[in-house]
């Protein structure tokens, strides 16, 4: 017969193992970015930033056990991306993303997301409207266009480069820059001398070169996706001999993201970009990530914006778990959560906007030069919390 003692025991226990249970709820995170294909460096990195955050870290934020579940999206393929995040959400029955990657993909992903109420992280594409409009449930941490494409056309016309020739790629994301560029070109007092739209596959330069030799611009603006374009672009200005006869080259980040600033070499010196990060920003912080990341990926993986856009996604999503510690996850209240949340990321402070979940940021405008011998971005100009407005 029992003893009340033993009831008791029993009960006591039966408490404490449901407790353990709900203290190890498995969390599944979708990770949809690039394996494969000439924009393969953005999901490398994207696995060496979380890798890096769980080392430090741990894996179980707020008493949840983390489960991974990766998928390559090839680049910006909409059709596989839809595919993958359905594959994902009804069969794998992830309740947290990462990605996909890029404006199409995200596109794509919006409405299964949506319906399904599963919180995303935008860590690499950068068109507006994408967040909160799109998907409710979705937070950035990447940049939004008018974030890095603005701030560059008053910048040039203070240094003396009033006129611009533009650039951009043949998709959503350039011609949403073109147009906020030139925009604040003509603020600015600017003169906008010639533009030009390349297409995103296999783009013939020497014709587009001659059109802006015979516009006799200051400067050009160049708008690109990470990898082959940029690289691409920038170094057949340079070795056109417009660069080397005084002609400003500008653009933002992409044309000359760590991950791929050795590919256009000597052309990149001089270059100047707005960006979100740097592996030269001083901060006590970013010094730390550097290290860590390093640690983990070594000398020869250098750190671009996807990797910074994961570690930021990574912090987020511990904070909003370690907020829900002894409760059941909850999706909506973890979307909840990060509106209005701020952090210090290694890039420099963030907030996540209260109304889309949108990322306010500050840009900066660097050079790139070669330090000890190596191609860096040094920051040489701040413009503190843009928002993506």
């Amino acid at each position: 017969m029992k003893t009340a003692l033993s009831i008791l025991t029993a009960a006591t226990l039966a408490t404490v193992s449901a407790q353990g249970a709900l203290a190890q709820e498995t969390v599944k995170i979708g990770v949809l970015q690039s394996y494969s294909g000439m924009t393969s460096l953005g999901g490398q990195q994207t696995d060496f930033a979380i890798k890096t955050f769980m080392q430090k870290y741990g894996e179980t934020p707020g008493g949840f056990k983390l489960q991974l579940i990766r998928r390559d999206t090839t680049g910006p393929n909409p059709e596989v991306a839809k595919r993958l995040v359905g594959e994902v959400v009804t069969r794998e029955k992830v309740q947290l993303l990462i990605g996909p990657d890029f404006t199409p993909n995200t596109l794509a992903a919006a409405p299964i997301l949506t319906e399904a109420k599963v919180p995303s992280f935008v860590t690499g594409a950068a068109t507006t409207g994408i967040v909160g409009e799109k998907s409710p449930y979705s937070t950035r941490t990447f940049f939004a266009t008018p974030q890095l494409c603005k701030p560059l056309a008053p910048y040039a016309v203070k240094q003396g480069w009033t006129k611009i020739f533009v650039v951009v790629a043949d998709f959503a994301p350039g011609h949403e820059c073109e147009k906020f560029f030139v925009e604040a070109l003509k603020e600015a007092n600017g003169t906008l001398v010639g533009n030009l739209r390349t297409p995103l596959s296999n783009p013939e330069y020497s014709g587009y070169i001659q059109r802006i030799r015979d516009a006799k611009p200051d400067g050009v603006f160049i708008f690109m996706p990470l990898g082959e374009l940029s690289i691409g672009i920038v170094r057949a200005i340079n070795d056109s001999g417009l660069k080397a006869s005084g002609l400003k080259i500008m653009g933002t980040g992409d044309i000359t993201d760590e991950g791929y600033i050795d590919a256009v070499g000597e052309a990149a010196v001089g270059v100047i970009t707005s960006g979100i990060y740097s592996t030269q920003h001083d901060s006590a912080l970013n010094k730390e990530f550097v290290k860590s990341y390093t640690a983990v990926a070594g000398e020869k993986n250098r750190i671009g914006w996807s990797a910074v856009s994961a570690w930021d996604a990574m912090r987020l999503t511990y904070d909003a778990l370690d907020a829900q510690k002894g409760q059941k996850f909850d999706g909506e209240k973890f979307a909840a959560f990060l509106r209005g949340h701020k952090i210090e990321s290694p890039r420099g402070p963030i907030t996540i906007d209260k109304s889309n979940g949108d990322i306010i940021q500050n840009v900066y405008i660097r050079r790139a030069e070669r330090v000890n011998g190596v191609l860096q971005n040094i920051e040489i100009e701040t413009f503190k919390d843009v928002s993506f407005k």
